[in-house]
């Protein structure tokens, strides 16, 4: 089971993390560390994290599995610059702004997933046909995709089912 937890209300990332941590999984004092990439985890293991922030959402994807998250705001514009490193499968996909988030959001979630950087990665990933392929070679890591409030959100792991919950801090 994925578990999604979201906001549109300012908050800083690992204050987010903290709140849900304690909040929704009884975890009173979560010592956050992060990898050399900078991807955030518990020492104890039990369960897996990953953020994503886009304007002003900020999202975690909760699990018992690896997983990766990325969101973007569907009000943005396809960048030009970017969109020349899509390989060429993808970019017959992309016919608009929303397809170049999807492609763009389900790479970055996969590069998360195995908690590695863009820089480093995004050569090596291309997802086409809704399937992510890694140094040419489909992926058998599936991806999730969704929309809320205006964003797309993806998220890489093998989770059967999905739940969502919207934090508002003026009710909390």
């Amino acid at each position: 089971m994925l578990e999604l937890y979201y906001t549109l209300d300012p908050i800083g990332s690992d204050e987010f993390i903290r709140f849900i941590l304690r909040r929704y999984y009884n975890i009173p004092n979560p010592s956050i560390c992060k990898t050399i990439n900078g991807k955030p985890y518990l020492d104890s293991g039990k369960i897996q994290f990953n953020l994503s922030h886009s304007k002003q959402m900020t999202a975690l994807a909760v699990a018992k599995k690896q997983v990766g998250l990325d969101c973007e705001s569907l009000t943005g514009k396809a960048r030009p610059a970017v969109l020349n490193k899509f390989t060429v499968r993808e970019k017959a996909e992309i016919q608009s702004t929303a397809d170049f988030y999807a492609h763009w959001t389900a790479r970055e979630s996969f590069i998360k997933y195995l908690g590695a950087t863009l820089s480093a990665y995004w050569r090596k990933v291309e997802y086409w046909q809704g399937q992510i392929y890694f140094s040419g070679e489909r992926s058998n890591v599936p991806v999730m995709q969704f929309e809320i409030d205006g964003f797309i959100f993806s998220a890489c792991g093998n989770f059967s089912k999905l739940t969502m919950r919207r934090v508002d801090f003026a009710r909390e």
